[in-house]
């Protein structure tokens, strides 16, 4: 993408949403980030380059591009981001003229923040063998089995199955497995280029079927929560599920920009960073919240660094998405022994104390499908995310005209706290797919629209 198509996007984006904040809290929090000491913004290794995330103006963004691109420099740019009003870029901390143009930079106003590492928020991995599952299946918090629990199944025997609406998967890749393979309508590869659909650690493919997997390899055991939706693939993490804040901010990007063409009404985010500037400051934060501005649901996990308070990873601070927490329903279709998962990650968030998580859905023991093939089983927020943007699915799929505000507001008022639960662990409590399906659904769907106070 070019500088002109780069400032074209940002019109568009500045069209489609107001400034964030009070313009006061706005310059304070900058002003905190410019520091005199331009290596404050690298990496403590001093030995390679440093990847940086670079904001700001269009014409301070051309200059500082122009130096730091000029005859006899080593730095290269790395991905143009429009969705936040940046680039990303490579940089050698030992040449002076670098340090001396980003420092100059900084001055004028442009915020630099380094290009953080990011990976995935499943907790722990067990490979089973189809056949395995088989014979345990009963006793499994497996994916029919909470399906029954959640009261899925009885919307898809309504024919309430995500027909006709589209899931982005960003993560580790999408592999064409079996039972959603025919319904992989894109690809897009932020990490290796590559164009066919693959996933080389197989969290990605996990992912994707928990949210629209058929259940065809297990004879209809193992269904994703909208089978029949249509999934967008976007890799932006590694073979080792890691990757960079500018590589997801590319995936958003490119989520954004081709959201007419493929119909993308959700994008599902299983991975986060720790929060380590307010929610105006840090880019992934501000790419999701520009997603939603565009009119796509996002949900992103809440991360796994609990049981603590005030472990919420980024983007999970993004006051427009949805974000999801880990429910432990112990294997039992008995609601009353549900509790939180002890590794979910616990609001409020760091620096703006926003209260997350919004809500929170099954995280444990979840079987879904496998790069390999067959299943695997999985716990994490990472498998309580999926599960929640496929409900989004469903309702996009009764009520086409929902926005992301709305969507949000109603799995917010229609979840089932759980009793002594605190807020900061729940939110609003445990995903209810059967009563938000209802409230979009007949007579009161017309009424949805003025619900908007969770947005």
């Amino acid at each position: 993408m070019n500088i002109g198509a780069l400032n074209n996007f940002n019109q568009t984006l500045s069209a489609a949403q107001p400034a964030p904040g009070p313009a006061a809290a706005q310059a304070e929090n900058r002003n905190e980030e410019v520091s005199p000491n331009i290596s404050e913004s690298f990496t403590p290794s001093q030995d390679s380059s440093v990847n940086l995330i670079v904001q700001g103006d269009a014409a301070a963004l051309n200059a500082l591009k122009a130096e730091l691109l000029a005859d006899g420099q080593s730095n290269r740019v790395t991905a143009e981001l429009p969705i936040i009003g940046g680039f990303a870029v490579s940089v050698s901390p030992q040449d002076e003229d670098t340090i001396a143009s980003l420092a100059q930079a900084k001055r004028e106003g442009v915020m630099i923040t380094v290009d953080q590492p990011t990976d995935f928020t499943s907790d722990n991995t067990v490979y089973e063998d189809l056949d395995e599952i088989h014979d345990a299946i009963a006793g499994l918090a497996g994916d029919k089995q909470t399906n029954v629990m959640f009261g899925v199944e009885q919307l898809h025997e309504r024919g309430i199955t995500g027909k006709g609406t589209t899931i982005c998967v960003l993560d580790s890749g999408i592999a064409p497995h079996p039972d959603f393979q025919d319904r992989i309508i894109a690809f897009k590869d932020c990490v290796n280029g590559r164009t066919e659909p693959y996933d080389d650690n197989g969290h990605g493919t996990h992912c994707a079927g928990i949210c629209a997997g058929s259940g065809e390899s297990s004879g209809g055991q193992i269904t994703g929560v909208a089978p029949e939706a249509n999934i967008v693939g976007v890799k932006v993490l590694d073979q080792f599920g890691q990757g960079t804040t500018s590589q997801i901010l590319k995936g958003i990007q490119w989520a954004i920009m081709n959201k007419n063409k493929y119909g993308i009404d959700v994008i599902t985010m299983s991975l986060g960073h720790p929060i380590e500037k307010t929610r105006y400051l840090d880019p992934l934060t501000m790419g999701v919240q520009a997603a939603a501005k565009f009119g796509i649901t996002v949900v992103v996990s809440a991360g796994n660094d609990g049981p603590d308070t005030g472990t919420l990873s980024a983007p999970g601070n993004a006051p427009a998405a949805i974000t999801v927490g880990a429910l432990d329903d112990n294997g039992t279709e008995d609601p009353s022994d549900d509790w939180i998962a002890h590794f979910s990650s616990r609001g409020p968030s760091r620096f703006d104390n926003i209260d997350k998580p919004d809500v929170i859905a099954p995280g444990v023991d979840i079987i879904s499908c496998g790069h390999e093939g067959g299943y695997v089983k999985m716990s994490g927020t990472s498998m309580a995310t999926p599960f929640t943007a496929g409900v989004a699915a469903l309702m996009k799929q009764q009520q086409p005209d929902l926005r992301p505000k709305d969507i949000k507001a109603i799995i917010m008022d229609n979840a089932k706290p759980i009793e002594y639960l605190d807020k900061t662990a729940q939110g609003a409590g445990a995903v209810d797919p059967k009563a938000s399906i209802d409230a979009v659904s007949g007579p009161r769907k017309v009424k949805i629209l003025k619900l908007t106070r969770h947005g």
